[in-house]
């Protein structure tokens, strides 16, 4: 951060002291138009309800934690001219994109009474949800430290921390919809079966899992050969809650995962595909709960 910067947040905090608001609104634009990414000025904006906050007209909680491994990315990625509209905006992509897979089993959001986001990181897409959810409906986990804390603070969630291993983790309820997006994309196949079981088997009857994958298009757009096998996984983690060798990049043939799904849970349960469907390359998997 540049002194040129930090002295105008200083001077922006000192303004909104005084509630003179006008002032305050140059300071924390002057510091957006030098750093569109920086999350203080953004955050005092979105606080205080400014001219130029998102809040006002997406209609959810904009403050974004400066912990977010996903604003980071949009932020050093040279094509994002604006990283924060760029994050905010891709989590209501999400949204729309999970409408239309619901559809494919005649379920809508507003069908569902316990909604359970795993791997919720910060809440690029959480804060989405919160907004259609009465108190209580919507859980989120992550196993990123103080990740959940912001997102019960700011969203007002339940939520709690997952662990690295499936073994380890223990639900307290069942879910009508558990959403996974992009986890099985980054775990290494060894470890899909025990996730698979322990997802699936926290669904409420007739419960959806709902998670995604780096399917063959993802492949081609990334220059990876996909093997015979049908999958590959490239150990690479940036997490620092994960190792490489158990959280990288997987790319998996569709059919090879409909058969994994299959093992892990039985032949004879029901699941649905829809391949380049999550930001138009990561295929789209819903796997039902037997009925009761």
């Amino acid at each position: 951060m540049t002194a040129q910067i930090r002295n105008q947040l200083d001077l922006a905090r000192s303004l909104l002291q005084r509630m003179d608001l006008k002032q305050a609104t140059a300071c924390l634009e002057n510091v957006l138009s030098m750093d569109p990414a920086n999350l203080d000025a953004h955050n005092l904006r979105e606080q205080y309800r400014l001219p130029g906050c998102f809040s006002d007209w997406m209609g959810v909680n904009t403050q974004i934690s400066t912990d977010d491994d996903i604003f980071r990315f949009f932020a050093n990625h040279p094509s994002s001219k604006n990283p924060v509209r760029d994050y905010l905006a891709d989590g209501w992509r999400t949204m729309m994109e999970l409408h239309e897979a619901l559809g494919v089993v005649d379920m809508t959001l507003h069908k569902c009474r316990s909604f359970l986001e795993f791997a919720s990181g910060h809440g690029r897409f959480t804060r989405h949800l919160a907004r259609i959810f009465d108190q209580g409906q919507l859980t989120a986990s992550d196993v990123v430290s103080g990740s959940v804390e912001f997102l019960q603070e700011a969203m007002g969630v339940k939520g709690f921390y997952s662990q690295p291993n499936a073994s380890d983790l223990k639900f307290t309820e069942k879910y009508d919809i558990i959403f996974v997006l992009s986890l099985f994309s980054h775990l290494p196949v060894s470890v899909w079966a025990s996730w698979l079981t322990k997802l699936h088997g926290s669904l409420a009857p007739d419960g959806l899992l709902i998670f995604s994958t780096h399917g063959e298009r993802c492949a081609v757009l990334d220059c990876v050969e996909l093997p015979e096998k049908g999958f590959c996984f490239f150990p690479s983690s940036e997490s620092l809650v994960l190792a490489g060798e158990d959280y990288g990049t997987t790319f998996a043939k569709l059919d090879f995962v409909k058969s994994t799904v299959k093992e892990a849970l039985g032949k004879q349960v029901e699941m649905h595909s829809i391949p380049s469907h999550f930001w138009g390359r990561q295929d789209a998997i819903l796997v039902r709960a037997s009925q009761p």
